[in-house]
């Protein structure tokens, strides 16, 4: 098994076709006979592996080769794997990408193509969303269809960013057994770590340690000897004096004073003190139309907060009482509403839409 501290984690993100698997596997071959490991799923992700974790990697990783297809930019898990690598922020400096043959994004037409493709998505499957009699029970189908929202309004940008750089055709790194790839990968990793071999890393970890620890120990020396220096002489014992206190004289009430008039005689007013518990807050999540999901809600026919919305789900806060609350959304032309008591926290209701 390869050292991942000083080698670390290389991960390709490929379309299952047969080029860019071709491709990837071949990188895989070149980087590791160079002593580089890599990372790929069909070697890594063993059986009954999270795919979605597998993902999540990917985007968090250091150094991600991308073999960007046609497939690639129309398919829901790549695209969101670079959407991961995307919000783990530095795109430009984490990524290495190669492009096949028939891949268009050089031009505005091409990418406004692509954008259109996923836009075309998002409506069907909200259309399709739409046409079941109930929205209570369709959260996976929620969460793709926010996922397709999100490559729709991020394709744009991606593929300008990829455009931008100079990617080279996948037969010129073929041709060359992948040299440049290799050389601006190991450089980046020679950038980030000092040295792959020489364990250069390895030693600059220790000598922070050390620092550290001899921080440390001079701190725990520095309190421990404060804490001496503040110690009372315990060698003098004062003597205690018990001096008797002045007897308090009491007084009877007077029945039909008030409480100000027996204060003014002598005799304290008690007060009990009365702990109000507030009632708790809890998140609704409600399910509605596409058409109403950036609507107002009201909540007992006041206007509510709202904490998240997504194409088909609006989130509010609501203050938690005895009895059922009343929700409305009226977008002028048809009325969502419904009737529930809220008992507890991100409870999912689908609106009732007339």
């Amino acid at each position: 098994m390869q050292d991942t501290v000083t080698k670390p984690k290389i991960y390709i993100s490929y379309a299952w076709n047969a080029e860019s698997e071709t491709v990837a596997e071949n990188i895989e071959k070149e980087f590791e006979g160079r002593g580089l490991h890599v990372i790929r799923d069909k070697k890594d992700l063993k059986y009954k592996g999270r795919i979605s974790e597998f993902m999540k990697d990917i985007g968090s990783g250091q150094y991600v080769i991308v073999v960007v297809s046609n497939k690639y930019l129309r398919s829901e898990n790549c695209m969101y794997e670079l959407i991961q690598i995307f919000k783990n922020q530095h795109l430009y400096e984490r990524i290495f990408p190669i492009v096949l043959d028939g891949v268009k994004i050089a031009r505005a037409t091409d990418r406004l193509d692509l954008m259109k493709y996923w836009e075309n998505e998002v409506e069907n499957l909200d259309r399709k969303t739409r046409e079941l009699k109930s929205l209570g029970n369709i959260q996976g189908v929620a969460d793709d269809l926010n996922l397709y929202a999100e490559i729709r309004n991020n394709i744009g940008q991606l593929t300008h960013i990829l455009k931008d750089i100079n990617m080279l055709h996948a037969d010129q790194h073929i041709r060359t057994d992948f040299k440049q790839l290799y050389e601006a990968v190991n450089a980046k990793i020679k950038d980030d770590f000092g040295t792959i071999h020489g364990g250069g890393r390895v030693k600059k970890i220790l000598g922070q340690s050390i620092y550290i620890f001899v921080g440390v120990l001079a701190l725990v020396f520095a309190i421990q000897f404060f804490n001496r220096s503040n110690v009372p002489n315990q060698g003098v014992k004062e003597e205690s004096v018990n001096i008797p206190e002045p007897k308090q004289e009491q007084h009877e009430p007077v029945r039909g004073l008030s409480d100000s008039t027996s204060m003014q005689m002598g005799e304290p007013v008690k007060h009990k003190n009365k702990q109000t518990i507030p009632n708790p807050t809890y998140d609704v999540i409600l399910v509605v139309p596409s058409f109403m999901a950036k609507q107002d809600v009201y909540v007992d026919n006041r206007l509510a907060e709202v904490v998240d919305r997504s194409l088909i789900s609006i989130t509010v806060r609501v203050q938690g009482k005895t009895g059922s609350h009343h929700f409305e959304i009226n977008n002028g032309a048809q009325r969502c509403v419904l009737d529930q008591q809220i008992t507890k926290d991100s409870l999912r209701l689908a609106m009732l839409c007339e």
